[in-house]
């Protein structure tokens, strides 16, 4: 009798400790073990037990190629074996076609990355915890953008979107008004005096500009 005790409490610690199931792009988006693991600062590999930290340290940085491991021009599966992916799907993109995007857990946040055979070729940063070493990021006022050197804006299919000349690579998203005053250009002078008090609320690391 004691041993059927000792065996049954073993197979429920074993439950107890399953690792996250992936959202794949055939599950149509069910809601997984997945999201209930994010807390997990250092998730393990299922397959090799390696702690998946996706070459990260406190505090995570955004840099022209991306952040840690996670980086564009990166096959998906390398992120996999360096990274947590919280979901792998389709969506539908800004252009009404089908765009494949993966969730990855990094630093305690999850990024978005658009696949284009099967290469991470876009990603998408959110969260204001995830800045350049110059402090850009999420929550940045569009007037701090307009006095860097070289910036550029430009409207794009939802939003405002600045450029400037230290981070070739990046986009910085303002959910501002698209058209530009009557007869010319979003100028970085315009676009600040307009709506200097606007702050970015997406970054976006794609293939470096020149």
């Amino acid at each position: 009798m004691k041993i059927y005790l000792l065996a049954t409490a073993l197979l429920v610690i074993g439950c107890k400790r399953a690792e996250p199931v992936l959202v794949t792009a055939d599950s149509g988006g069910e809601t997984t073990n997945a999201s209930r693991n994010l807390s997990r600062s250092t998730p393990e590999s299922a397959d090799t037990g390696k702690l998946l930290t996706c070459g990260v340290t406190e505090p995570p940085e955004l840099n022209d190629t991306g952040v840690g491991d996670l980086v564009v021009g990166r096959p998906v599966s390398e992120v996999k074996e360096r990274c947590q992916l919280l979901s792998d799907t389709f969506q539908r993109g800004t252009e009404g076609g089908q765009e494949r995007i993966i969730a990855v857990l990094v630093a305690g946040e999850i990024l978005s990355s658009t696949v284009v055979d099967g290469r991470i070729s876009r990603i998408g940063v959110t969260t204001p915890r995830i800045r350049t070493t110059d402090s850009l990021g999420v929550d940045t006022p569009l007037q701090k953008i307009a006095a860097m050197r070289g910036a550029q804006f430009f409207p794009g299919e939802d939003g405002v979107y600045a450029f400037v000349a230290a981070h070739c690579a990046l986009s910085f998203r303002f959910s501002l008004p698209l058209r530009p005053p009557k007869g010319g250009q979003w100028t970085p002078a315009a676009i600040a005096t307009a709506h200097g008090d606007a702050a970015v609320d997406r970054v976006l690391v794609g293939e470096c500009r020149k």
